[in-house]
């Protein structure tokens, strides 16, 4: 885990609570006197507020796919943002605070007081309270730093598909495809790549999040793969704020297409359809014809289009032609931001 800090150099409160960070990090955390961009953080942790440079550059690292934590160091009390209304150029300062707070993955606050201040703005959601052992003696700067690092923890363990590799993704079908089907001669051709613990442990936190860690435990099983123990239900991680444990209630096809059409597209939604598909008693043309009255069938064969790809269901249990079009690939977008923050 790359972590690298843009702070003011103006500032030395600020300065030293970074290098009290740096030096009580067990070598997690790249030097920070940079005043430019390290080469592909995962995290770009600022400090501060009201400096342009250093929010413009966290703006690109976070273009460039690093996640952004914000410690603001007060300066989003009321009365400095009340000051600040004195200065002609607050609008748009204003903006790009506000812009910086609402990419931020999370926001650390140093203080139960400042915290209140930030729910209070309602910039983002996600506050963090850890207390700076630069100004206070109630926590040691050991503490503080391990807090942090629980943090940066945190933010990686959250919507980790966005951060899988192309192997883990291909591993994630081939293991979804054993575990529904509990035969590994499924997957006889599909030889499953071997990838590091870190991409593990992404990929069952996302089975977990999706409620599909028990048909990828299977399809280990099945395979006779040897994943790294993570117990992914204590796990902490950040979730929208509108998530929820994927739960399908239907229990037929025609039923589940209804369900899922009523945006409840999840991979788990998608993996119940592909066990459906499988059983012996679907009828292909009774199937279509109805999804047809309810016009539903173009949905429907969308749905087939990310079943081959995301479960890679075998074209023998297909009932119609899949399509791929501009709609479906507004699902393969739905599924993929699911988990995004």
């Amino acid at each position: 885990m790359k972590v690298q800090h843009l702070f003011p150099a103006n500032d030395p409160l600020i300065a030293s609570h970074v290098a009290m960070l740096d030096v009580h990090a067990s070598n997690l955390i790249p030097p920070t006197s940079t005043p430019s961009l390290l080469s592909s953080p995962d995290i770009i942790h600022i400090h501060g507020c009201w400096q342009y440079k250093e929010v413009r550059l966290a703006m690109i690292a976070h273009r460039r796919g690093a996640r952004i934590v914000f410690t603001p160091h007060g300066g989003l009390e009321p009365w400095i943002i009340k000051e600040r209304r004195l200065s002609e150029k607050l609008a748009k300062t204003l903006l790009w605070q506000r812009k910086l707070a609402e990419c931020s993955y999370v926001i650390i606050a140093q203080g139960s007081i400042e915290a209140e201040a930030l729910k209070e703005l309602a910039w983002n959601p996600r506050i963090e309270t850890i207390r700076n052992a630069v100004i206070t003696n109630s926590i040691t700067p050991e503490a503080m730093a391990q807090q942090t690092k629980e943090v940066y923890r945190k933010v990686m363990d959250s919507n980790t598909l966005e951060l899988m590799s192309d192997d883990t993704r291909q591993l994630l079908v081939v293991l979804l495809k054993a575990g529904i089907t509990g035969d590994r001669r499924w997957t006889a051709n599909a030889q499953p790549p071997s990838i590091p613990e870190d991409e593990w442990r992404r990929l069952l936190i996302y089975a977990d999040h999706e409620n599909v860690r028990t048909v990828i435990d299977r399809g280990l099983r099945t395979l006779e793969l040897h994943a790294p123990y993570i117990e992914t239900a204590h796990v902490k991680s950040y979730l929208p704020t509108d998530y929820q444990l994927p739960k399908p209630t239907a229990h037929d096809i025609l039923s589940l297409v209804g369900e899922i059409s009523h945006r409840a597209l999840t991979l788990r939604h998608l993996v119940e359809l592909d066990r459906l598909l499988r059983h012996p008693d679907v009828n292909d043309e009774r199937i279509n014809d109805a999804l047809d009255e309810r016009h539903q069938l173009k949905y429907y064969r969308r749905l087939l289009q990310l079943l081959t790809e995301q479960t890679a269901l075998d074209e023998g249990f297909l009932t119609t032609e899949p399509l791929d079009d501009k709609q479906t690939q507004r699902m393969r977008n739905l599924l993929k931001k699911h988990l995004k923050i």
